[in-house]
């Protein structure tokens, strides 16, 4: 009987399961290029030590190379941000000295801020306040939006915002590391678009090659706009 009925339920499992794994097996999420620009990638030896620093990149599915424009294209599934930073970190790791990162209309560059203090002291840097500039920031709805993703990274203690500027300011925990990538991947998480992420790590900067969506004007958010210009957001 035990026999029988454990050969039951395998067959139920198998009607549940097998079809859901075979849609997902046949309907993977698709692949999306990116395009770094290395400029001290000056042969094929640097090609090759900057292409296996990428692969080790999660999710990485192919790299090539277009030695004359110095340009690397990694293929893999809907980056996030943060896998854009991973991407960002790889080429450097690799020495190929990456100026831009071009994926769909967002051109991503990142310099970072060459202090002695931030090299002694990384944690100190990591914690400091950061400040993002967002494309249109129409109301305080969307600050508030903007917030609540913010304050689901790990790490952001607190948030404000200057409607006037359309700028956040994040402060850290005390012990906690916040990456630009990070916070950048937030805003995305809102449906908004980061211009830039700054602070003592340096300057995450993202162009867009077409202008914003226009957003509609609502009454009840702009009532909002002649509140003071820094305001605090609570959790």
């Amino acid at each position: 009987m035990r026999t029988k009925c454990n050969f039951l339920f395998a067959a139920v499992m198998s009607c549940l399961v097998g079809p859901t794994t075979t849609a997902l097996a046949a309907n993977p999420a698709p692949a999306q290029q990116v395009q770094i620009v290395a400029e001290k990638m000056c042969c094929q030896g640097c090609a090759r030590k900057v292409t296996a620093q990428l692969y080790a990149a999660r999710g990485v599915q192919s790299v090539s190379v277009d030695m004359p424009t110095h340009t690397l294209t990694v293929t893999l599934p809907q980056p996030s941000a943060v896998a854009l930073g991973s991407l960002w970190d790889a080429a450097e790791k690799g020495d190929g000295g990456p100026t831009t990162m071009v994926i769909g209309d967002a051109t991503f560059s990142f310099s970072r801020a060459e202090s002695s203090a931030n090299e002694n002291d990384p944690s100190r840097a990591a914690a400091a306040p950061m400040t993002i500039a967002i494309d249109n920031l129409h109301c305080k709805g969307c600050a508030q939006k903007i917030a609540a993703q913010l304050y689901a990274t790990k790490g952001v203690n607190k948030v404000s915002v200057d409607m006037q500027q359309g700028l956040l300011h994040v402060e850290a925990g005390p012990d906690s590391r916040l990456s630009p990538w990070a916070l950048v991947d937030a805003v995305f998480k809102a449906g908004e678009r980061p211009l830039s992420v700054t602070g003592k790590q340096g300057e995450l900067s993202i162009a867009w090659a077409t202008p914003a969506a226009p957003k509609t004007d609502d009454p009840n958010t702009q009532a909002n706009l002649s509140q003071p210009n820094a305001q605090g957001i609570q959790r």
